[in-house]
Order: structure tokens, then sequence, then C-alpha cells
């Protein structure tokens, strides 16, 4: 068994670029199932207008193309602090309405700022009890998928494992990225241990690499990395996961730095996202036709 590609996979937008038009055209050449909105017109996806919003929307539904996911920001924050998460609900308010208008069901949050080498059971814990209460603000149809993040809470296919035992809402599942898990620093195992006590939850599965470094993970094209795609893809398929893939390039034959890539967005995250995406995709397709 293996993922279908092309029509399982997608991209993180500002991965190619801020221009809805060239977002547009990148999917359809490569005959992708959409796309996953992160920032826009230079804009995070928390500040895009009800104009832009609408013009989103029709230029995805002009080429057949659906928006698979909304990348917020939710909960990229202090765990504990009242007023923070006050704030994070008000973006999470004005996610959903976006969602809704561009006929989105999928909306990634986060788990809160890592506090210690390993995610305590209480911080996990608490972690989750946050995002439940995230749902009363959540429509029906709308799925949370919480991403496994380096500098969060929850990194580690481990640490989505006891996550995933803190009675979590079924309205809620995973967006695994594996790659992330090669940023945290204390983490020398594989990237994907763990993946067996996950799998069942899957909302979403974000692909990109780095390499191992002595200064620290490099970003680099997928499948070239430490992330062992080739057989990870492999490994997913033979769950039966039919969801899908996003692209999350961040390679660029211009490094970015790390600041940017804590919190991707914006003309100068976007610059160079093209011809890197393309080269990714390209290797993307080549291990999938090899599994």
């Amino acid at each position: 068994m293996k993922p279908a590609f092309p029509s399982s996979f997608t991209f993180i937008s500002d991965e190619v670029s801020q221009d809805p038009a060239v977002v547009v055209a990148f999917a359809r050449r490569h005959g992708l199932a959409g796309f996953e909105l992160r920032s826009m017109f230079g804009r995070q996806f928390r500040d895009l207008t009800p104009a832009d919003i609408r013009e989103i929307r029709q230029r995805a539904n002009d080429a057949g193309l659906r928006v698979v996911g909304c990348a917020t920001p939710v909960f990229k924050c202090p765990l504990g602090l009242a007023h923070e998460c006050e704030a994070h609900r008000d973006i999470f308010r004005r996610s959903v309405e976006a969602a809704q208008a561009l006929d989105c069901r999928l909306l990634r949050v986060f788990t809160f700022l890592r506090r210690s080498e390993r995610a305590t059971d209480d911080d996990v814990a608490r972690a989750a009890a946050e995002i439940n209460a995230l749902l009363p603000l959540c429509p029906e149809g709308i799925r949370l998928g919480v991403e496994n993040e380096a500098s969060c809470i929850v990194a580690t296919g481990e640490e989505v494992g006891r996550f995933l035992q803190s009675n979590l809402a079924p309205q809620v599942g995973i967006i695994w990225d594996p790659c992330n898990v090669l940023y945290v620093s204390s983490f020398t195992d594989v990237a994907t241990a763990g993946f067996a006590s996950i799998w069942g939850k899957l909302a979403h599965v974000h692909v990109k690499d780095a390499c191992r470094e002595r200064t620290g993970p490099a970003a680099c094209p997928v499948g070239r990395g430490d992330v062992g795609w080739p057989a990870h893809f492999q490994e997913i398929a033979a769950t039966g996961y039919a969801g899908l893939y996003s692209l999350e390039t961040h390679w660029r034959r211009q490094a970015l730095d790390q600041k940017e890539l804590h919190l991707p967005g914006g003309y100068g995250f976007s610059a160079g996202g093209e011809a890197a995406s393309e080269t990714c995709l390209a290797e993307i397709g080549r291990m999938v036709a090899g599994a």
C-alpha cells in the first residue's frame, strides 16, 4: 500500500507564495488536492481581512481546489497565563469564522510553549483540557488538529501518545509532523518513534525534512534528511490512513533563520519557496512511486 500521489498531497500556501494566483497555479500544475492556508498577502492567517478571505475562496473554487486546513497559531503561547489564553481564544474565534467562510474543516492548534526537556504529565493534561475547552467555540463539522511542535509541550511521538490519553474530545485529532521531533534538542531517538501509538487519531500529516548536524537540525529537501520518509510513507499507508499530506517545505536554497521557522509567514518567508517546493514534490513523487 502507498499514498496516492499527487491526489492525497497538498501544501502549505506560504511555502510557495503570498499571492493566491501563484498558489492556485502551483496546485493545478501538480494535480494537488488543494492547499493549507497559513499566511497570504503578507498577512498571517489570523490577520486576513474579509476581502482577503473572499478572494482566496473564489480563486480556490474557480480552480476546483479545497482549502484543506487553516493554520492558526492558537496556544503557541505560555501555559497558565490567563490573559495570553484569552487572547488566543479570541484568535480562535476569528479563525473559526474564517474557516467557515472558506468551507474548511480543519483548524490547526498547538499545546503551549514547552517548559521542560520532557513534557510532564501535568502539563500534557492541562494542555489537553485547554484544547477541549475550545470546542464550545467550534461548530459541528470543524475538527481541531493538534500539531506536535518542538517548541511546544507536545513534541515527540511519545508525548503525543500521552496527550491522546488525556480524555480528549472525539473532535480533536493529531497533525503529525515527524520532522518537528528532530528539533527537540534532548531527543535522540528516530524521529518517527511512537507513531504506532498515535496513528488512529491522525487528522493530517505534514511533510518536511531536516538533517541532524552538530550545530542543530538544518532543513533540507524531503527525503534527504533524517526523518526517513521513504519508510515512513509506507508505515503511514500500512495503517490504512486515507487522509491528506501537506508539504511544509521549510528548506530554501538560502536558509531561513530560526525566528522565521518558529512563526512562519510573510513575503520574506515565502521568498524562494516555489522553487524549493518544486524540488521537494519531485522527491516525494519518486519516493512514493518506489514505495
